[in-house]
């Protein structure tokens, strides 16, 4: 079993005294720490925030971050329909991309690609079972294409994109963790024209980060697999990079 720091231990016992509260002030937790000094709370709050377990509503004032530590997606009847057939065939894969990461989104699209990945040496037969389901299978390099293809003729059918695979580490029961999801979104967004704006992806991550969602580290290891561990450590850095070395790396690109 894993051991609990001592930050998680402080918050077990905020979360299971005020959990019943929309939100709870500093004094809250201080009188749940007597013999603790208050500059030790604060330290222990900012902490908290800092790590996604609680967000900050304002000074001194508090509340439990409800996507903290939440790995489920909200299975759509598309997903469940896809699972249905492709757990009948026995093959491995695993959904990606926006299905896993919507409830990260502040605008849904109303049509959007499934992105999926399956067992490479199954890929025939994989897409003939979703063929056969109802499904509009789509190759990644005719994205852009078939979606507002679809889109113009009106067709309601689900479409999905169809990535082969040996690698199945970064999944649990057939869904991608976080950092893959968002790995992969940027890889179809970036490399193959997946129909959804560069803007939308950075308030996704923007999300992930301010809700304490995605390890960060894992996202890099995870960016190695598909050779985009320059674009994500880029991301994930931004922070860090002065303005300055930002513009000397659009000369020096300029200049390239």
């Amino acid at each position: 079993m894993e051991k609990l720091s001592a930050l998680e231990k402080k918050y077990i016992v905020i979360e299971e005294k005020l959990k019943e509260q929309a939100t709870f002030y500093m004094e809250d937790v201080q009188a749940l720490f007597p013999d603790m000094k208050q500059s030790s709370i604060y330290w222990n709050l900012s902490k908290l925030v800092e790590a996604g377990y609680l967000k900050r509503v304002r000074t001194g004032v508090y509340a439990f971050n409800e996507w903290k530590g939440k790995t489920k997606i909200a299975l759509t009847d598309d997903i469940k329909k896809v699972q249905e057939i492709l757990d009948e065939s026995g093959f491995e894969y695993f959904i990606s991309g926006l299905d896993v990461l919507q409830r990260f989104m502040q605008h849904v699209p109303e049509q959007y690609p499934m992105i999926l990945f399956v067992e490479k040496t199954a890929h025939e037969e994989m897409v003939n079972y979703l063929l056969d389901g109802g499904f509009n299978v789509v190759k990644p390099s005719e994205i852009r294409q078939q979606y507002e293809d679809a889109v113009l003729s009106g067709s309601d059918k689900k479409q999905i994109v169809v990535y082969d695979t040996e690698n199945f580490d970064y999944e649990t029961d057939g869904i991608a963790t976080i950092e893959k999801a968002f790995v992969d979104l940027y890889f179809s967004m970036t490399r193959n024209g997946y129909p959804l704006s560069l803007q939308e992806l950075v308030r996704v991550y923007q999300n992930l980060v301010r809700l304490g969602n995605i390890d960060k580290k894992k996202m890099i290891t995870v960016s190695t697999k598909r050779n985009l561990q320059s674009d994500i450590r880029l991301i994930v850095e931004t922070p860090y990079i002065t303005d300055a070395a930002m513009q000397f790396a659009m000369i020096l690109r300029k200049k390239e």
